[in-house]
């Protein structure tokens, strides 16, 4: 059943407060917030208001879809995938039908959505040099393909592709290793926040051994404080208590990086499913002062997905899509010109 509503501005309570979404900016807006089942929830409303969203929204059974002018945002109720634009974006929490109104997490709107939707309220850095981390090497083989495909040379490869697009984009570029050789990971994030690397990718494939079906590119990005990973059992649990990592003061960055490269390898590669950006505390992100993403560009375990990463064509398209979402957050997070007075 299709649904069509008209938002008013009422919000039901069950324990609300009103105050700023977060901290990381000046202008952060301030949303009426209600507490239900130990977490704090913004009515759609506000969120559509403040969005500069249709008021007029369409829900097909559990299918919410809000549309503007040059955005769509699409989301399961009681479900935690949304998209953007498109791009598949995990949730923390499942979004909410009561009283005849739809919930939305405030800290997936604060954490989640409102750097991508936001992206210019992130605080800026200029982007000069990538540091690009080829996964695993030497004696650390990463996974196999069925092909017999190594994990740790195809990471290479792409990283070599990646530095290619990247400088020919105008940026420096650092690499964590350049040859078959065994870099460990927490040598990985030192040689990064040693050096004047301003952002940070890492190179990964997947692997669902025993299991060849799944397949996909995903993204992930550092899991903010006291939040439990996507697909964590922690989060099924109820377990959460993670205390912060350094990564964790580029939040922001973090997630309009790992947005807009997932974006761009969408674009460039249509026949790539869509796993999309998720969370996770990976050694290399949560302890890298740099904002950083991992990507895991589709699975060797996947016969036919494997052999799509060995064509050195489909590699080529695909370093080239990291390098362009590369480009674009550095033109995200340029710092705006000063005017002489």
């Amino acid at each position: 059943m299709m649904r069509f509503r008209l938002l008013t501005s009422a919000f039901f309570v069950v324990a609300a407060a009103s105050y700023p979404l977060s901290g990381d900016a000046a202008d952060e807006p301030a949303f009426n917030t209600v507490h239900a089942g130990g977490r704090n929830y913004i009515n759609i409303a506000d969120f559509v208001r403040y969005y500069g969203f249709d008021r007029n929204w369409q829900q097909n059974d559990q299918d919410v879809t809000l549309r503007a002018k040059y955005r769509k945002f699409q989301f399961k109720l009681n479900g935690r995938e949304s998209w953007i634009n498109g791009v598949r974006v995990w949730l923390n929490d499942s979004p909410l039908e009561y009283r005849n109104s739809i919930l939305i997490s405030e800290t997936d709107v604060r954490k989640t959505l409102d750097p991508v939707l936001r992206a210019w309220a992130a605080p800026r850095r200029k982007v000069r040099t990538v540091m690009i981390d080829p996964g695993h090497g030497g004696e650390d083989q990463g996974t196999q393909g069925y092909r017999g495909t190594l994990e740790k040379r195809v990471t290479l490869d792409m990283a070599a592709r990646v530095e290619k697009f990247i400088r020919r984009s105008g940026f420096e570029t650092l690499m964590t290793r350049r040859t078959d050789t065994y870099v460990s990971l927490e040598d990985r994030s030192q040689l990064a926040n040693a050096s004047e690397a301003d952002v940070f990718v890492s190179l990964h494939f997947n692997s669902a051994k025993p299991n060849p079906l799944p397949k996909g590119v995903e993204t992930y990005c550092l899991t903010p404080v006291g939040l439990a990973s996507t697909g964590s059992i922690r989060r099924q649990l109820g377990m959460g208590g993670f205390d912060e990592e350094p990564g964790n003061q580029f939040d922001r960055q973090n997630m309009v990086l790992a947005y807009v490269v997932q974006q761009k390898i969408l674009k460039a590669l249509p026949e790539a499913e869509d796993r999309g950006v998720r969370r996770a505390r990976f050694f290399v992100i949560k302890a890298t002062e740099r904002p950083s993403i991992l990507i895991e560009g589709g699975f060797l375990s996947n016969p036919s997905e494997e052999k799509r990463i060995l064509n050195p064509s489909y590699r080529d398209k695909l370093a080239a899509a990291i390098a362009e979402g590369v480009k674009r957050y550095a033109a995200l997070m340029d710092p705006p010109v000063k005017k002489s007075p």
